[in-house]
């Protein structure tokens, strides 16, 4: 019986393994396309990330690459990218939005410096429809009332 549901765990985490790879291994494709466009630059990874950072990362988002956001962000349907960029010559890091077409061209449209927070910052998509505000730490009616979003955000912090 011991057997029988080994064999039985190995088939499901097979036929897992086949019914995801595709979409990763088109993103991963996608990232790789993505960095021919800006040389001596890697995803940002989990590593260069202060211990705070890590421990934070990895006790609430595991399964969630906190260097990459891949959805829908100006509502044409096409999946775009927001990714966390580091420049392996001089240490810089930037968030850079790219919005990409039907044809899987990608154009950078954002890019902001996020060096001197690098070592603790991190992305999530905000799903469509959740409202948001331009800011929620001051007390003030100088900024508009939250917002709608009408496709996906990003979540920056």
């Amino acid at each position: 019986m011991r057997r029988l549901w080994g064999c039985i765990l190995l088939v499901l985490a097979t036929l897992v393994r086949c019914v995801a790879a595709p979409g990763a291994q088109g993103q991963s494709r996608d990232i790789d396309r993505i960095l021919k466009g800006f040389p001596g630059c890697h995803v940002l990874t989990l590593a260069e990330r202060d211990s705070d950072a890590r421990a934070f990362i990895l006790a609430h988002f595991p399964k969630h690459n906190s260097s990459i956001v891949h959805a829908d962000f100006d509502g044409d349907g096409q999946p775009d990218y927001a990714i966390l960029l580091r420049n392996k010559r001089s240490g810089t890091t930037k968030l850079v939005i790219l919005l990409c077409s039907e044809d899987i061209t990608c154009k950078s449209v954002y890019e902001v410096d996020v060096t001197s927070d690098s070592g603790g910052v991190y992305i999530r998509p905000v799903p469509m429809g959740r409202r948001v505000s331009q800011t929620d730490a001051i007390d003030t009616k100088a900024y508009p009332p939250p917002s709608r979003l009408s496709s996906t955000g990003i979540e920056v912090t």
